[in-house]
């Protein structure tokens, strides 16, 4: 979908909010690749409006339903002060529907929080703090919430059995002869066996959370006054999941110096100094709810969410590109060797980063 302005699109869509571009202004709102994001504004509201990718999410209900569940949580949470951040709702229509189906797709509109800002990249050990405490606290104060009222609106998206299915499909089905090109990557991802056990049978230990699942500081809005996390945003992946996964992600999106895509391998290091951060926010915020086999396991989705991300970039350059978004020809394979090196760099650095996790 493109974030080109169709005005009259735009304006059928407000009239079921009883409003409309004649007494209001709408422009595009961030630069996310998945969902068509706006700002609506007039001299008395703002809002964000926001088309939902149904190619993406199939069941756009559900996203409805679990991000209201975890709202009321949320505030409610928020009521005995154990939740020390905003919680955004929807805003209904005119219908009283927090979903307004149209020919032209599935359509929200949510509470716009104001003076904030976001951060798309942590440069400071001190940003990295504030992340990791946000998406904890986040987590923490839904720890009491059943996690399987929620439904699971990506099945197996972080299931590291499913993607290794996945990987082993399209080497069987090649089907644009591109396996001669990667074929000792793939053997080198299928070699971990060893890792993919430690992940089984840590998943069997631990408890059923209410996870994001996408834990990267973008999806946190900073106060423009204090400069402090103010609300935890894009709740679309929330499903019940293990707080490794979280974990995992910001020290995944975090910790390297180089993006994701770079083939500059050899210059790959940890950013000890966030992974420290992130570590002591995480563990320090969540205290005694999080529980000794979960704690031990951070480590372990440390390692685990680069290495399923390379799976999933090898995937889709074996399978033609079909899922993540290319520049070149080249861009997934690069991608899944960037991350299969950072999760050598990890593997090979466990034993300082499980004591800097302990210490915490």
């Amino acid at each position: 979908m493109s974030k080109a302005l169709d005005l009259k699109l735009l304006n059928h869509v407000l009239s079921h909010y009883d409003c409309s571009l004649d007494n209001s202004t709408i422009t595009p709102l961030g630069n996310g690749l998945i969902n068509d994001t706006y700002l609506v504004k007039s001299q008395s509201y703002k809002f964000v409006l926001q088309r939902i990718n149904d190619h993406v999410f199939l069941q756009p209900e559900l996203i409805i339903k679990n991000a209201e569940l975890i709202h009321q949580h949320l505030l409610n949470q928020k009521a005995i002060d154990q939740y020390p951040l905003e919680s955004i709702g929807h805003i209904s229509s005119m219908h009283q529907s927090n979903l307004v189906h149209l020919e032209q797709g599935y359509w929200r509109a949510i509470q716009f929080i104001p003076n904030c800002y976001s951060i798309e990249v942590v440069d400071t050990p001190e940003q990295a703090l504030q992340a990791a405490t946000a998406f904890a606290n986040f987590t923490s104060a839904l720890s009491d919430f059943p996690a399987n009222k929620l439904s699971e609106i990506i099945p197996n998206f972080h299931d590291l059995e499913s993607r290794l299915a996945q990987l082993q499909q399209a080497i069987v089905a090649d089907p644009i002869e591109r396996l001669s090109q990667c074929q000792s990557l793939v053997n080198e991802m299928i070699s971990q066996k060893k890792f993919i056990k430690q992940v089984s049978d840590v998943l069997e230990k631990l408890p059923l959370q209410v996870t994001h699942n996408d834990t990267k500081i973008n999806n946190l809005l900073f106060n423009t006054q204090t400069n402090s996390p103010i609300a935890v945003i894009d709740l679309d992946t929330c499903m019940p999941g293990f707080v490794m996964h979280d974990f995992g992600d910001m020290v995944r999106t975090c910790c390297s110096n180089l993006a994701e895509d770079s083939t500059e391998l050899e210059s790959m290091t940890l950013r000890l100094d966030i992974f420290s951060a992130l570590a002591a926010g995480y563990v320090t915020t969540f205290g005694e709810k999080l529980s000794s086999v979960e704690k031990d396991s951070l480590m372990i989705g440390c390692m685990l969410m680069p290495f399923m991300l390379a799976i999933r970039f090898l995937t889709d350059y074996l399978d033609g590109d079909n899922y993540f978004h290319i520049d070149h020809p080249q861009h997934n394979l690069q991608r899944a060797q960037n991350q299969l090196h950072l999760f050598k760099l990890l593997n090979n650095s466990q034993a300082q980063l499980t004591e800097i996790i302990q210490s915490s």
